[in-house]
């Protein structure tokens, strides 16, 4: 066996108490050896953060006044017994033995460290929230996000690695946590949203042609390809406060243009909000909001657009506006609505 297994074995014996007498003297003399305290005196400043970091660990303080005690019993002990002109080496046991046990401190820390079980693999949530509901929940790093109708959340119960990722599909309002050495990634399908720590509105229904990115605050980079890497098929644009990016499937890039930070995610206000929107995107907007199925008799009425906004109102009230401003008429039944009327022209 190696001198350096060898006293690996010692220390570990120590730790553990089941040193014997013959044992710890061999120990002890291999410290007493030329060179050795200077080289534990560098090993101990080098890991001095770490053993000021870990102090109150309550396991440590007891090893280490434990430890502390025998071995000065140990080394009073030995210098009795031997010869008078030896009794300075008594003393150096003491200074020796004070030495050992900062050693074994630190030695302590790592063994409860290693003692205790390796984190089992996050587990993967999933929020979903149905149509005519909203809600709001707070992902591990603090993170706020705002959850609207028919939409679907996907997050670990706790983040590991390099980045924070999680998945979406509907539409969320993120209120960041920073963390400039974690970047918070939103994957909507093709598309990643990624920041450090800001407010943004993503928008990315499934069925639907566009995905919609809104920034509020900070600064935001959207992404489709890999994240990071060059190639050709890569796409990706920056967001600062009060810009949008559209992107739309059919045509495979990016449209950035500026908006009004007050109409980000007004939704999150209970406000229903049209702007000049087509009435069969109107009805998809209904049918999230209310929970029910809207039906254009008409599907020249695909033509129509639609401006307002309706805050807190029901069904009845916003289905009236429709009528004023388009001529249209509607039936309303148990969980269906019926929207008949002449074609519009833009």
């Amino acid at each position: 066996m190696n001198r350096e297994k060898e006293i690996e074995i010692l220390f570990k014996k120590f730790r553990e108490n089941t040193i014997n007498e013959e044992e710890y003297h061999r120990l002890m003399d291999w410290i007493k050896e030329s060179g050795s305290e200077s080289r534990m005196r560098k090993w101990m400043d080098e890991h001095w953060e770490e053993l000021k970091k870990n102090e109150d660990h309550p396991e440590r303080e007891t090893v280490s006044d434990t430890r502390f005690h025998q071995l000065l019993e140990k080394a009073d002990k030995r210098r009795r017994v031997h010869r008078p002109r030896d009794m300075e080496q008594g003393y150096v046991y003491y200074r020796v033995a004070a030495i050992l046990v900062l050693l074994l401190s630190v030695s302590g820390i790592w063994y409860f460290k290693n003692r205790e079980k390796p984190l089992p693999p996050p587990v993967m949530v999933t929020q979903h929230i149905s149509s005519g509901e909203k809600a709001t929940i707070t992902l591990p790093d603090g993170t706020v996000v705002r959850l609207n109708s028919n939409t679907e959340l996907v997050f670990p119960d706790r983040f590991s690695g390099d980045v924070r990722e999680v998945t979406l599909r509907g539409e969320a309002f993120f209120e960041v946590t920073k963390d400039k050495k974690h970047p918070f990634l939103v994957k909507t399908g093709e598309l990643t949203t990624r920041v450090l720590g800001t407010s943004f509105n993503i928008k990315a229904y499934e069925n639907e042609e566009e995905v919609e990115v809104s920034v509020a605050t900070g600064l935001v980079e959207v992404s489709k390809g890999e994240t990071g890497k060059e190639s050709e098929e890569e796409q990706h644009v920056l967001l600062n406060p009060s810009q949008q990016a559209v992107y739309r499937e059919d045509e495979q890039n990016f449209i950035t243009r500026e908006v009004d930070i007050a109409s980000i995610a007004m939704w999150k206000n209970g406000i229903l909000s049209f702007n000049r929107t087509p009435l069969d995107q109107a009805a998809k907007m209904l049918e999230r909001w209310y929970g029910v199925k809207v039906i254009l008799k008409n599907p020249g009425l695909k033509k129509c657009v639609i401006t307002g906004d309706h805050k807190n109102q029901g069904l009845s009230s916003v289905l009236h506006s429709f009528r004023y401003a388009l001529g249209v008429s509607y039936e309303i039944t148990k969980d269906t609505v019926i929207i008949n009327g002449k074609d519009c022209t833009r």
